[in-house]
């Protein structure tokens, strides 16, 4: 199998099947090329180059890709566990269990609330103070990086619309509270307009019709290609486990949108396609992005927000995001591992690795420049 969509069932005739075709390839097209995903994978990139350059360079070993959103909202005033699980977006008891971890890594501390003793304050701790510049500063070298690709004009004008989507939506800020700390720049900007779209186009979605889809599933949903998708490399793009990849998967196959086939190229391994019913949740998570879109035009007109995509899209495409997903099956192996790497390495760490491997087959007289 090819497609991750299938055509809907039941065409009567060789026409119609034609036309069902052509409207699955538009529904492909459209859910691997948009603003939405653009902006999410390149968000996705910069935190994950952040994490691993600060666990690298600035000894930050306890680090979680997850811990950012919360590190970025308690911020230098420190914001209630309440506030914090409602700014999120999330249970209280779950807010309570990652804050708990966070603080068993060393960045937050909780503390009753000097005006009201029943409630919880949560705050950096020095750790956490430190880990905040640290990030600042790897933000800023990531933000040159990005003017490298898209020109810096352009990073900046994307840069001030989405500051006006975060300023309108009130994005990680409660009614009331200070705003709270946001690194400078494009980078600084990426993360909660990132969660905001994923909890956005779930609610559109869902009123859609379907209503037992949940964020995590996104986890999954979004990383299936043409070729299907593999719960290893989800987990290594999710930075997360294998066994959370495989619980949501089973969820989503219980639901009816995913359906099990043997990997061709490793009879040990298994792929993930949609089903016809997840074909139309694919049709109709399309549409949710239309949608979101059209409510970002409301907000900074119709001309910023075209170049803001154009710019988002020539980010996503210059690091190759999600190519290993999108485009299986249509480059060799060894390009797609050097799309990979691309995205996960600095060039200072391409040019060591490229000199490693020359060594590796003894060619160490020929050295990259």
């Amino acid at each position: 199998m090819s497609a991750s969509i299938p055509p809907h069932s039941g065409a009567a005739n060789g026409s119609a099947t034609g036309a069902g075709d052509r409207h699955v390839k538009a529904a492909q097209d459209s859910y691997r090329d948009n603003f939405s995903r653009h902006l999410i994978g390149v968000s996705r990139y910069l935190q994950t180059r952040m994490m691993t350059t600060l666990q690298r360079d600035y000894h930050h070993n306890n680090l979680r890709l997850g811990f950012a959103p919360y590190l970025i909202l308690v911020g230098q005033q420190g914001q209630r566990l309440s506030q914090l699980a409602d700014t999120l977006g999330i249970s209280r008891q779950a807010c309570n269990q990652a804050v708990k971890q966070i603080e068993q890594a060393g960045y937050l501390k909780r503390s009753s609330d000097p005006g009201d003793g029943r409630a919880k304050q949560v705050t950096l701790t020095p750790a956490g103070e430190k880990l905040r510049r640290d990030g600042a500063l790897i933000v800023g070298e990531l933000d040159t990086q990005f003017a490298a690709i898209a020109g810096t004009r352009q990073v900046q004008a994307a840069a001030k619309t989405l500051g006006q989507l975060h300023k309108h939506l009130r994005l990680g800020q409660s009614p009331g509270e200070p705003r709270p700390f946001l690194y400078g720049g494009l980078g600084g900007l990426l993360p909660r307009l990132s969660d905001y779209i994923n909890q956005r186009l779930m609610q559109l979605t869902i009123a859609r019709g379907h209503p037992s889809l949940k964020l995590a599933f996104g986890q999954v949903l979004t990383l299936i290609g043409p070729a299907g998708g593999r719960i290893q490399q989800m987990a290594v793009m999710q930075d997360v486990s294998k066994q959370a990849i495989s619980a949501i998967t089973m969820e989503l196959e219980a639901l009816g949108y995913l359906r099990r086939e043997q990997d061709p190229q490793d009879a040990r391994q298994i792929v993930l396609f949609f089903t016809p019913q997840g074909a139309t949740l694919i049709a109709d998570s399309v549409s949710s992005v239309s949608d979101l879109r059209a409510e970002f035009v409301d907000i900074v007109g119709e001309s910023a927000m075209h170049k803001t995509t154009s710019t988002l899209r020539t980010l996503y495409h210059g690091f190759g995001l999600e190519s290993e997903i999108f485009n299986h099956g249509n480059t060799t192996d060894i390009q797609q591992l050097a799309q990979q790497l691309r995205a996960r390495l600095d060039a200072s760490d391409c040019h060591a690795l490229g000199n490693l491997l020359l060594r590796t087959t003894g060619n160490g007289t020929q050295q990259l420049r």
